[in-house]
């Protein structure tokens, strides 16, 4: 076997990087791309008309105000400001509460309202 100047070792070895670092390129895009794509369906399927946020408002004044604050920021309970949980967590969470820390509401809220809430949600950003 021949053995390699130090010209043709850098060289070989600057080759070498380059198509792995364009491999790793390649895979971080097709992964971003995959990524963005399910992140556009989720945000289309909470885009929520003005009526339903009203709706979501009224609904966390008469039960959640009191643990969350009327700025939801948490006087007792939890922040609700940038949920990254998805819309299935949180409608668990407000149906079935949290052993201990909150009470479920499944049996005095509705779907719609708990729907509406959970649009009302979506709109608090810090």
């Amino acid at each position: 076997m021949k053995k390699l100047t130090e010209r043709e070792a850098l060289l070989f070895a600057f080759i070498v990087s380059c198509i792995c670092l364009l491999a790793t390129l390649g895979i971080a895009f097709a992964v971003g791309t995959a990524l963005s794509g399910k992140q556009s369906q989720v945000t289309e399927s909470r885009r929520f008309n003005s009526e339903t946020v009203i709706q979501g408002r009224q609904v966390f004044v008469i039960h959640c105000v009191e643990c969350h604050g009327f700025d939801a920021r948490g006087d007792e309970g939890s922040d609700l400001h940038n949920l990254r949980s998805g819309d299935g967590l949180i409608h668990q969470i407000i149906t079935g509460g949290i052993k201990g820390e909150m009470p479920g509401y499944g049996k005095v809220l509705n779907e719609a309202d708990v729907r509406a809430l959970i649009a009302y949600l979506r709109t608090l950003r810090n």
